[in-house]
C-alpha cells in the first residue's frame, strides 16, 4: 500500500478471532507513517473473545473497546489514541501490547486530576497498564497526580516514566497491611522507574502501625532501576521502626538506585534489606528522614550468616539528618552484616548518631567521604563519630573484618574515627578536625590495626 494512502476506515467485526500470537517477525517500533497506514476504529466495539490486531490501529476520540464475556485484546503494533479512556471493563492482563510502545493509564480510566475519590479506579487502571506488557518493553507514561488507595505492581520489561511531573499520592487515612509499600516490584526483571514521584501524604495519615507504608519495594527481582524520582512522606509510627522507608530492596539482585530524592519519610531513606546483592546506590539526595539515610542490613532476625548482603556500592550521595523536633534519626550510612562494600564520595552531615557506621561486615572500603556535624549536641551519651566501626552490643556477631578507612574528611563530629570490635583495619590519609572528643579511638576489642598519614587538627 502506498505511503500517501489515507487511513482506511473500518468497522471491526468482533466475532472474528485471531491467533494468540502471530508467527511473523515483529517490528519493534511502528513505521513513521503508521498513522496514515492503519486501521481506524470509529465506533464502539464490544469484545467477547480474544482479538489479535496485527496491523497499526488508530482510535477516534470517544470510541471504546468494551469487554464482553471472555473479551481480551492483543496489539502487535503501537496504538494511536487520545489520552482518554478507550478500554472499558478490562481487568489487568486482558489487554496486552506485543510491541515496544508507550501506553497511558488514562486508556483504562485513570485520572490525574488529583481527586482522592478516584483512587480505587486509578489503582485498577494503573495495574492494568502495568500488566499490558507483552513480549517487548512497554513504557507507561504518567502525567499529573494519581491518588491511590492500594498498591501498584510494575511488571517485567515495563518502564514507568513521568512527563514533566507524574506520580502517585496516597489518599488520607490509607490502610494497607502494615509495613507494605505503595509500589511493589515483586518477582520481576528489567523494570525501570524514571522520574516519577511517590507521595505518602504523611501529614494526612495517623502515624501509627496500622497506617504504616513505604514508597517502593523491590523484592525477589533483578536488573531493575529506580532513577530521577522523588519518594517522600511515607508513613510510620511516631517512635520509628524503619517501616516507612522510601525505597527497600529484599532478596534482590542487580539493582541501580540513582539520582533520586528521598526525604521526610518516617523510616530510612533507602534500606537494602537481607539477601540483596550487587546493589548500586549512587548520586541520591537524602534528607530529613526519621531513621537512617542509607542502610544495608544483611540479617534476617537473629540469623547473621545466611542472609548477608554482598557487592554493595554506596557512592556520591548527599545525606543529612536532623529531622523534626522530638523525632529520632540515626546515621547517614549504616552497613551491617554485608560483604564486599564500597562507601565512597558521600556527604554525611547533621545526623544525631554516626556519619558512617560499619557493623558485622567484611571487606569494606570507606574512602573519600565528607562527614560533618554528626553526633548529639553536647556531651555524648554514646560514642557517635564521623566514622565508626562497632558491634552495638552484638558481640562477636557484630565484629567486622578487613575494613579500610582512607582519605576521608571528618569535621565537627563528636568523635572522629572510632573503632571497636574489628579485625584487620587500615586507617590512613584521613583529615580530622574540630571534634570535641578523641579524633582516633582504637577499642580494646580491635586487633590488627594499621594507621598512617592521618592529619588531625584542632582536636584531641
Amino acid at each position: 500500500m502506498m505511503k500517501s494512502l489515507c487511513c482506511i476506515l473500518v468497522v471491526i467485526v468482533v466475532t472474528i478471532v485471531g491467533p494468540l500470537y502471530s508467527k511473523e517477525q515483529q517490528t519493534p517500533n511502528a513505521p513513521a507513517d503508521a498513522a496514515t497506514n492503519c486501521a481506524h476504529v470509529v465506533t464502539n466495539q464490544t469484545v467477547t473473545e480474544l482479538r489479535t490486531f496485527s496491523e497499526p490501529m488508530e482510535v477516534s476520540r470517544g470510541v471504546r473497546f468494551i469487554k464482553g464475556k471472555d473479551g481480551r485484546l492483543i496489539f502487535k503494533h503501537p496504538l494511536k489514541a487520545p489520552r482518554t479512556q478507550i478500554f472499558q471493563g478490562f481487568l489487568p492482563g486482558d489487554v496486552v501490547f506485543d510491541a515496544e510502545t508507550v501506553v497511558f493509564p488514562e486508556w483504562w480510566g485513570a485520572s490525574a486530576a488529583g481527586d482522592p475519590a478516584l483512587a480505587g479506579t486509578n489503582v485498577t487502571a494503573l495495574n492494568a497498564a502495568c500488566a499490558a506488557v507483552g513480549k517487548s518493553p512497554l513504557a507507561i507514561s504518567l502525567s499529573g497526580v494519581y491518588y491511590i488507595n492500594g498498591k501498584i505492581f510494575p511488571r517485567s520489561r515495563s518502564r514507568l516514566i513521568a512527563q514533566k511531573h507524574g506520580g502517585f499520592k496516597a489518599i488520607p487515612n490509607l490502610v494497607i497491611p502494615a509495613g507494605e509499600y505503595l509500589v511493589e516490584i515483586n518477582g520481576q526483571s528489567d523494570v525501570i522507574l524514571d522520574g516519577i514521584e511517590i507521595n505518602g501524604n504523611r501529614a494526612n495519615q495517623p502515624q501509627d502501625r496500622a497506617h504504616t507504608f513505604g514508597g517502593i519495594l523491590v523484592i525477589k527481582s533483578d536488573r531493575c532501576t529506580i532513577k530521577n524520582s522523588k519518594v517522600h512522606d511515607c508513613n510510620g509510627p511516631t517512635a520509628g521502626g524503619a517501616l516507612g522507608n522510601g525505597i527497600r530492596t529484599l532478596k534482590a539482585t542487580d539493582i541501580l538506585i540513582c539520582k533520586n530524592q528521598l526525604y521526610s519519610n518516617n523510616g530510612c531513606g533507602i534500606n537494602l534489606y537481607f539477601s540483596s546483592h550487587n546493589i548500586r546506590v549512587l548520586n541520591n539526595k537524602i534528607w530529613n528522614n526519621t531513621e537512617i539515610g542509607i542502610e544495608s542490613e544483611g540479617r534476617n532476625g537473629g540469623d547473621y550468616k545466611n542472609y548477608r548482603n554482598s557487592e554493595i556500592t554506596i557512592a556520591d550521595n548527599d545525606i543529612s539528618g536532623k529531622t523534626e523536633p522530638n523525632r529520632p534519626d540515626d546515621h547517614s550510612i549504616l552497613v551491617d552484616w554485608t560483604d564486599n562494600v564500597v562507601i565512597s564520595g558521600n556527604r554525611c552531615q547533621k545526623n544525631n548518631h554516626n556519619g558512617i557506621e560499619i557493623l558485622g561486615s567484611h571487606k569494606v572500603d570507606v574512602a573519600r567521604n565528607y562527614c560533618a556535624a554528626n553526633g548529639d549536641v553536647g556531651p555524648p551519651r554514646y560514642t557517635w563519630a564521623g566514622v565508626r566501626v562497632g558491634a552495638e552490643g552484638f558481640g562477636e556477631d557484630g565484629r567486622s573484618y578487613d575494613v579500610t578507612i582512607r582519605d576521608n574528611q571528618i569535621v565537627g563530629s563528636q568523635f572522629g574515627i572510632y573503632i571497636d570490635t574489628a579485625s584487620r583495619v587500615t586507617v590512613r590519609g584521613n583529615k580530622i578536625s574540630g571534634t570535641p572528643n578523641a579524633a582516633l579511638t582504637i577499642g580494646a576489642r580491635t586487633t590488627e590495626v594499621k594507621t598512617s598519614d592521618n592529619d588531625i587538627q584542632g582536636t584531641k
